[in-house]
């Protein structure tokens, strides 16, 4: 036990620490500890408890807000493109607020999401908007501005039309995640690109995907869910003016940290001291100059400039932070995965691109996986129930990291039909446009 001793509080002896340990493991864990582990113990366990406090706090926050789902209609005679939902979209950001110290962990404020949402109930293709009562005002000026027409009705939940833990007798469901390949700086292929150069015909990427969702039968339903969470965009600017920085070539200036400052004060010093003792010339000496080097925005093929300006069209637009779900939810004698799966993986695909950004599903941890070894039936099941209350919560922090696209990215993947073009028979509509009644009509 000398050894034991003798480490402290004068020394630390690594040969005495590893003969214990060699000995007794448990002394060696004392000995670390009594020699500076515990800090790292207590720093451990008051982010623990930070980490409870404000769980429990926004727990109980979240449990007082009230949320509407509201299902929305447009006429059949209309004929805008995406750039007027990439508007509402734009709009929906009114809804980000600032939380201050005293309203995050003393009362659990947090940032709310919006849910943009289609889904097929036994065929019938709906849209909705799931959100915060308090915020149903904001959402149906945003769409009365580019749709005066549309409908919008306050309905039940449809999530809660189906079981919510699986297995079942009667239910099995399906569902998944996508990610991003690449940093969320990188953009998607976007509408404008959809559009035929010589015709100027709008080729709607989504109408394989509502095609596919009026043909599901009784006992089918099929949900897609992007749930967007407004946000001050510093910290996606950050990343994007990084990735610029790096593809035009420009050194990254690293800022000083309090430590480095620490350190640069007695350096300063001594090198005045040597400057006095030694000569003038010895502390006036330059660092050497850099060769001038030939600008890399030069030597960038057009392939590469693109990628740049594009990325730079991204990073001043209006954003979210987003996560893709999608659930297929059937009766187990008509359930068909690949009838929803293939549709709607191949209707977000249209949007990618090999040299910039694209999606995929996620199915090492989130979706359904048939490639687990161990437990493969219970785990899956589990996983299952998480993405359902997931959904059902229009969670944004269970599952995979959120990841930045902006309000023309998901005017793309998330935009009202353009109903010249769909002829899915069971898409809810309008059939005409409501008017208002001439002012000299006659009354009797």
């Amino acid at each position: 036990m000398q050894d034991f001793f003798s480490l402290y509080p004068f020394y630390f002896n690594l040969d005495a620490f590893l003969n214990v340990a060699g000995n007794n493991p448990f002394a060696a864990m004392a000995i670390l500890l009594i020699n500076g582990g515990w800090i790292i113990l207590v720093i451990f366990l008051l982010w623990v408890l930070r980490t409870m406090w404000l769980v429990s706090r926004q727990t109980k926050f979240i449990k007082k807000l009230e949320w509407v789902t509201l299902r929305i209609s447009v006429p059949t005679a209309t004929e805008q493109t995406p750039k007027a939902v990439e508007n509402i979209f734009a709009n929906f950001a009114g809804a980000h607020s600032s939380v201050g110290w005293t309203d995050k962990w003393i009362h659990g404020v947090s940032q709310q999401v919006i849910s943009i949402e289609i889904a097929s109930i036994n065929g019938e293709v709906g849209y909705y908007v799931y959100t915060l009562k308090k915020l149903r005002d904001l959402i149906e000026a945003s769409i009365y501005a580019q749709y005066p027409d549309a409908e919008i009705e306050e309905i039940e939940d449809y999530t809660k039309q189906v079981p919510t833990h699986y297995p079942h007798d009667e239910w099995d469901v399906w569902g998944v995640e996508m990610t991003n390949v690449m940093p969320d700086p990188y953009p998607l292929k976007t509408y404008p690109e959809f559009e035929d150069k010589i015709s100027g015909e709008f080729k709607d990427p989504m109408a394989n995907l509502l095609e596919a969702f009026s043909r599901f039968g009784p006992g089918e339903q099929a949900w897609y869910q992007i749930v967007l969470t407004p946000t001050d965009q510093k910290a996606f600017r950050g990343r994007a003016e990084k990735l610029i920085n790096k593809l035009k070539g420009v050194e990254e200036k690293k800022k000083k940290t309090v430590l480095d400052h620490a350190i640069d004060i007695p350096v300063g010093v001594a090198s005045d001291i040597m400057s006095v003792a030694l000569g003038s010339s010895a502390g006036s000496s330059k660092p050497p100059e850099k060769k001038h080097e030939t600008s890399k925005m030069l030597t960038l093929s057009p392939g590469e400039r693109y990628i740049l300006e594009a990325i730079e069209r991204k990073q001043s637009k209006i954003g979210f932070e987003c996560k893709i779900r999608f659930l297929y939810v059937a009766k187990k004698e008509v359930m068909n995965k690949a009838k929803a799966a293939n549709p709607f993986i191949g209707a977000i695909k249209q949007t990618n691109t090999f040299n910039m950004q694209a999606l995929k599903p996620e199915m090492k941890r989130v979706g359904n996986s048939s490639n687990l070894w161990w437990f493969k039936s219970e785990r899956n099941n589990l996983r299952k129930n998480k993405l359902m209350m997931a959904y059902r919560n229009r969670s944004n922090w269970s599952g995979l990291p959120s990841f930045h696209m902006d309000a023309e990215e998901l005017a793309t993947l998330w935009h009202f039909p353009i109903l010249l073009q769909i002829k899915a028979p069971k898409l809810r509509r309008i059939d005409a446009k409501k008017s208002e009644p001439p002012a000299n009509i006659p009354f009797v």
